[in-house]
């Protein structure tokens, strides 16, 4: 992936182009609608049914997740651009989409990845499509400013190319309706939000000049 860190021709026409642009706040994940009986409170729900789909979706996605949140908290040491740094803070507030599928992998009572760790390769079962290696870490931690914009737009957009491809294959094979519920949901919010990325990217590929 060290081939998406090459410093892209952005310039001062990308720095403009993410400040113009606003980006729209994504919906927060709503919870599955559940229904219950009479039962007495402390009664145990018995997890609905799931599949290696699933699984899958879960496990590969929470990687994804954990990544966007290093990413964006590695932002505002490394550009100022005000487009950038607000489209960080919303990453930051879908924390609770990897809060979810980790309490979703509890209740299949499936082993839990360890948590994700800036600068460091995927833990064990996380690696992917999408995913940054140590190498890139280390690369990306190298640029500031305009490279850094460039740079760090192309990891956002290969994670949600990830993203995207996870949630559309939950949809299309996945058992559990808690699963396809989270994966409708992000999907609509990672659509939105890639469309934004790569607007940036253009913009700065074919519009600016080396700053």
């Amino acid at each position: 992936m060290s081939s998406r860190f090459q410093q892209a021709a952005a310039g001062a026409a990308l720095v403009a182009a993410i400040t113009i642009a606003a980006c729209g706040t994504g919906a927060s994940p709503a919870a599955p609608a559940t229904s219950t009986t009479t039962a007495p409170a402390s009664a145990t729900a018995t997890p609905a049914a799931f599949n290696t789909a699933d699984v899958t979706f879960t496990t590969s996605a929470l990687g994804l997740e954990e990544q966007a949140a290093a990413l964006a908290a590695t932002v505002t040491a490394h550009t100022a651009t005000p487009g950038l740094r607000q489209f960080a803070a919303r990453m930051h507030a879908q924390a609770g989409d990897a809060q979810d599928m980790r309490e979703l992998m509890g209740d299949w009572h499936q082993p839990m990845p360890a948590p994700y760790t800036l600068g460091a390769s995927p833990p064990a079962g996380m690696m992917g499509a999408g995913m940054m290696t140590a190498g890139d870490w280390a690369e990306i931690s190298h640029h500031y400013g305009q490279s850094f914009n460039s740079a760090w737009l192309n990891a956002a957009i290969s994670g949600y190319n990830a993203e995207v491809a996870l949630c559309q294959q939950e949809l299309s094979s996945g058992l559990n309706p808690q699963a396809r519920a989270l994966a409708r949901t992000m999907l609509a919010q990672r659509q939105s939000e890639l469309a934004q990325l790569q607007q940036w990217q253009h913009d700065g590929q074919h519009m600016g000049m080396m700053g």
